[in-house]
C-alpha cells in the first residue's frame, strides 16, 4: 500500500518533467523502479536492523509546495551569526532573495542548475553503488525538485563559512520535503560549510535530504551539521563524499531533534593521500531514535580516516552507531581508526553500537572500539560533596563528556553555538 501511493504520486509528476535532461529522467525512472522492487527497509535489512521506520512508512507523507509567511523577525533570527555567506532553504525551497554571498562562489537553485548547466551536475549524481541504495535515497532521486548547487573555484580560500539554514514550517500534517544538494570544491580550494536544520511548530513532517560532495585535488572542506528539528519531525539524510588526491574532509554532526533522525555519511578516499575525519554527538530524550551511520572506503594508498562519535541518552531514547571502514587491496599504508562512546542517563535508554573493519591490504594501521556506560558514581559524589546539586553535577559531567568532540580547532568559531544547543538539551535530559 505504501509503495503504491508513492508510485501514483510519481506518475502524476511525469508529465511536468519533459524539460529535464535525458540523463536525469533516466535516473529518476531507475530510482523509482528500484524503490518499487525493494520497498521500504525492515529490521531484516542489515543497515536498518536497529532502526524501525514503520512510523515513517505508515504515515504516507505527501509533498508540500507551500511557503510560510516569513516576517522580518523570523528572517533576522535565522540569519543570526551567519556571516557573509548565508543560504536560506524554506520547506525545501532555496530562497535566493533572502540569501547572500560575499565570496566568489557560484550558488544556484538545483532546479535552475539542471536546466541551465546540466553538464556540470551530471557527473555528480548517483555515484553511490546501486547495491547499497535504499528506499529513501531512491525516493529523493525520484522526487526532488529543490536544493542548491555550490561550486567553489580552484585555489579559492573562502574568507567566511557558507552557512545553510534549512527551515521547515509545515503547511500541512504529514508533509514531506525532498532536498538535493551538490557541493564541488575545485583543486586547491578551501571552504567551511555549516548546515542547520530547524523547524517551527509541532506538525508531523518528513525531511529527506541527499548531498553529493566532490573534493578535487588538494581541496579542503570543514563541514558541520546541526539537526534540532521539532519533536514530531522525521529526518533521514545521506551525504556522499568523493575525495581526490591529497584532499581533506572533516565533519561534525550534532543531532538533538526529531522523533527519528538518521544521518549517514559515505566517504570514498578515491585517490592517494586523501584524509577524512568524521565526528558526531547525539543527544536523545523521551522516545527519540537517533541513528548515525558511517562508511569510509579507502581505495588508494596513504589514506587516513578518523571517527569519533559520542552519545548522551535519557528517557526511553535510543541511539545507534554503525560505522564501517573498508580498506581495499590497493590501499596500502592506510591509517584508519573509529570510536563510539555513549552514556546512558536513565535505566531505560539504549544504545546499539556496531563498529566494523574490513581489511584487504596488509600494510595498515586500523582500530575500532565502542564503550557504553553511565555517569561515574564517584565523580557525582565528589561534585555533590562540594555543595553541587545532583542535577547540576550530572549536567557538569555530561557536558565534560561532550566537550571532547566539540572542542576541535576547526569548530572554534562554532563552539559557543554548539555548547548552547548541548546545554539546552542537557537541561531537558536531566529534567
Amino acid at each position: 500500500m505504501e509503495v503504491k501511493k508513492y508510485q501514483e504520486a510519481y506518475e502524476k509528476l511525469r508529465g511536468g518533467r519533459n524539460n529535464e535532461p535525458e540523463w536525469l529522467l533516466r535516473l529518476r525512472e531507475e530510482a523509482m523502479a528500484a524503490f518499487i522492487q525493494r520497498g521500504f527497509p525492515t529490521l531484516r535489512a542489515e543497515a536498518w536492523r536497529y532502526t524501525d521506520v514503520t512510523a515513517i512508512t505508515s504515515a504516507l507523507f505527501d509533498a508540500d509546495e507551500s511557503l510560510p509567511s516569513l516576517t522580518p523577525g523570523i528572517i533576522e533570527n535565522l540569519k543570526k551569526s551567519s556571516g557573509g555567506n548565508f543560504l536560506l532553504i524554506v520547506n525545501g525551497k532555496f530562497l535566493k532573495s533572502h540569501s547572500r554571498i560575499t565570496d566568489a562562489i557560484t550558488v544556484t537553485d538545483i532546479g535552475e542548475a539542471i536546466l541551465s548547466r546540466p553538464e556540470l551536475l551530471e557527473p555528480h549524481f548517483n555515484r553511490i553503488d546501486a547495491s547499497v541504495e535504499d528506499a529513501f535515497y531512491s525516493l529523493n532521486t525520484a522526487f526532488f525538485r529543490s536544493g542548491v548547487s555550490i561550486q567553489v573555484p580552484e585555489k579559492l580560500i573562502l574568507k567566511e563559512p557558507i552557512q545553510v539554514v534549512f527551515y521547515t514550517d509545515a503547511g500541512k500534517e504529514n508533509a514531506v520535503y525532498y532536498s538535493r544538494n551538490v557541493i564541488v570544491l575545485g583543486a586547491g580550494s578551501k571552504a567551511v560549510l555549516v548546515e542547520k536544520y530547524f523547524s517551527s511548530g509541532e506538525k508531523k513532517y518528513f525531511t529527506n535530504s541527499v548531498a553529493e560532495v566532490v573534493l578535487e585535488k588538494g581541496a579542503v572542506l570543514d563541514h558541520a551539521k546541526i539537526q534540532d528539528e521539532g519533536t514530531e519531525a522525521f529526518h533521514v539524510a545521506s551525504t556522499h563524499i568523493l575525495q581526490r588526491h591529497g584532499s581533506s574532509f572533516s565533519s561534525f554532526l550534532l543531532s538533538t531533534g526529531g522523533k527519528l533522525a538518521r544521518n549517514e555519511s559515505r566517504v570514498t578516499l578515491h585517490e592517494e593521500g586523501a584524509a577524512c575525519s568524521l565526528n558526531g554527538l547525539y543527544l536523545g530524550d523521551g522516545a527519540q531514535v537517533l541513528d548515525q551511520q558511517t562508511y569510509v572506503e579507502h581505495s588508494k594508498p596513504d589514506g587516513k580516516s578518523h571517527q569519533l562519535f559520542k552519545g548522551l541518552l535519557a528517557g526511553t531514547s535510543r541511539g545507534v552507531f554503525r560505522g564501517r571502514v573498508m580498506v581495499r587491496q590497493d590501499a596500502q599504508r592506510t591509517d584508519a581508526h573509529q570510536t563510539n562512546k555513549a552514556l546512558l542517563l536513565s535505566d531505560t535508554a539504549k544504545v546499539d553500537a556496531e563498529p566494523q573493519l574490513e581489511i584487504l591490504a596488509d600494510d595498515v594501521k586500523c582500530s575500532h572500539g565502542a564503550a557504553i556506560g553511565q555517569l561515574q558514581e564517584d565523580a557525582l559524589f565528589y561534585l555533590r560533596s562540594r555543595g553541587i546539586g545532583e542535577k547540576e553535577a550530572g549536567q557538569i559531567l555530561a557536558q565534560g563528556f561532550a566537550r571532547e568532540v566539540i572542542e576541535r580547532p576547526e569548530l572554534e568559531f562554532l563552539k559557543d553555538v554548539l555548547l548552547k544547543f548541548v546545554n539546552k538539551k542537557l537541561e531537558k535530559q536531566f529534567t
